[in-house]
């Protein structure tokens, strides 16, 4: 019973910081729906989510993610002239494409729960969807195998030509596509 008291009251907290994070715009507006009809149900609750999107990153070198540069970040297609644009705000690094899937992470209140929900997610298309940790609390993690990294730059040049950019970002923007029909099919199964 105190197991349960808990949850509650935590999802009525990390709800209140969800509504407040969705006010300042600091939320995907289109994972929004999705997290509204997960929220909506007694045993679950949401935490930190993306819809997906394509990044232009620009790193020290690899694995320096502390001192990353968001040159570009978008949660929908793109086109080259988006990336050039982007390249503009470079400085000193590696330049890197990359495209990420979805990722939905779910507090759920009982093991059978989340066994159910990561059930329905893998159905979806969520191939890489399991439990991130179940002593404390029960978290599932939502997320696919679809994924693109790819260096293109260094020092605010792009060393690839025109037609391996437009390569890469066509594969970027599958990445996307793909990620938005298994969020719909999921959207729809919850």
């Amino acid at each position: 019973m105190v197991k349960q008291r808990e949850f509650i009251q935590n999802k009525k907290q990390t709800m209140q910081k969800l509504k407040i994070a969705v006010e300042e715009g600091k939320v995907d507006s289109d994972i929004i729906p999705i997290l509204d009809i997960i929220n909506s149900y007694d045993n679950y609750y949401t935490s930190s989510s993306c819809y997906g999107r394509i990044v232009l990153l620009e790193i020290p070198e690899i694995g320096d993610k502390k001192n990353a540069r968001w040159l570009g970040k978008w949660h929908h297609k793109i086109n080259k002239k988006d990336i050039y644009e982007s390249l503009k705000k470079a400085e000193l690094g590696q330049i890197w494409i990359l495209a990420q899937a979805p990722i939905i992470h779910i507090y759920s209140n009982t093991i059978q729960d989340a066994d159910n929900i990561v059930k329905t997610a893998i159905s979806c298309g969520f191939k890489n969807s399991g439990f991130k940790s179940i002593s404390n609390n029960i978290v599932i993690e939502i997320t696919s195998t679809e994924r693109l990294d790819a260096p293109v730059g260094l020092n605010k040049k792009i060393f690839c030509d025109d037609d391996y950019l437009s390569f890469i970002v066509d594969i970027a923007n599958t990445v996307f596509e793909r990620s938005t029909k298994k969020l719909e099919k999921f959207k729809g199964k919850l």
